[in-house]
């Protein structure tokens, strides 16, 4: 098993794209049976600076719809029509046009990663791609699954103290990764190992989840890039 592991405090991993590829083996399927179901959303924690109000206010910023009527930023029209010489309608149509192709649609602030880590007793998450491969479904599982949560624990223990906290990790099948998986590999077995996987981290108190499997993604990590914001494994 091959298992490429971040340590992100931001995550954005979601499904955008149903149709097969041209490099799709015939007889893969997909879990969930839907796109969209297992996406991962993972913002920063806002919780752990010693003061309420901050936190509500940090909260307010991290993702703001630009859509609708409530939030706490408007669209300045005015800036806007003096900046591109057009009027209201013509902005309008131009607003709503950047909308139909996914643009505009919400503002997220920026971090300042390190200086986020450092402050925050949350130290962000792990992303886990694991590459499932043939040996892997003839292996012994629980000593397979053991392995695996080691691994975890190892490097939660290694970018945390005791003050600090590491509990979400978000495991995502990716084929690809695994150079001894035959084109033909059972993938219905593969989802099983993977989901065998996050059922230990559970046991072991991680916030887990599954990613979804057979689904071409759009993935955003934000990587604190310490010596262990970015590991390969195999087990």
């Amino acid at each position: 098993m091959i298992l490429h592991i971040y340590h992100c405090n931001r995550v954005i991993i979601k499904d955008y794209k149903e149709s097969p590829g041209q490099n799709r083996p015939r007889g893969v399927g997909r879990s969930p049976s839907k796109p969209g179901r297992a996406n991962v959303n993972f913002l920063p924690p806002t919780t752990g600076f010693g003061s309420a109000k901050l936190n509500r206010l940090l909260t307010a910023f991290q993702s703001i719809d630009l859509s609708g009527p409530e939030g706490p930023i408007r669209i300045n029209y005015q800036y806007l029509q003096k900046e591109l010489e057009i009027d209201r309608s013509e902005l309008r149509k131009l607003m709503a046009m950047a909308d139909s192709m996914g643009l505009l649609q919400r503002l997220t602030i920026f971090y300042d990663h390190e200086k986020w880590m450092k402050s925050s007793k949350e130290k962000g998450c792990l992303v886990v791609m694991t590459g499932v491969e043939d040996d892997d479904l003839r292996r012994n599982r629980n000593h397979l699954v053991r392995d695996y949560c080691d691994v975890i624990d190892e490097i939660r223990t290694s970018v945390t103290n005791g003050t600090q906290r590491l509990r979400h990790v978000f495991v995502v099948p990716n084929g690809h990764l695994a150079p001894r998986a035959q084109a033909n590999i059972r993938w219905e077995e593969s989802v099983q190992v993977i989901d065998d996987l996050v059922a230990a981290l559970k046991e072991r108190g991680y916030k887990a989840a599954r990613n979804s499997y057979g689904y071409t993604k759009i993935i955003e990590l934000a990587i604190n890039a310490h010596k262990l914001g970015y590991l390969l494994r195999v087990i």
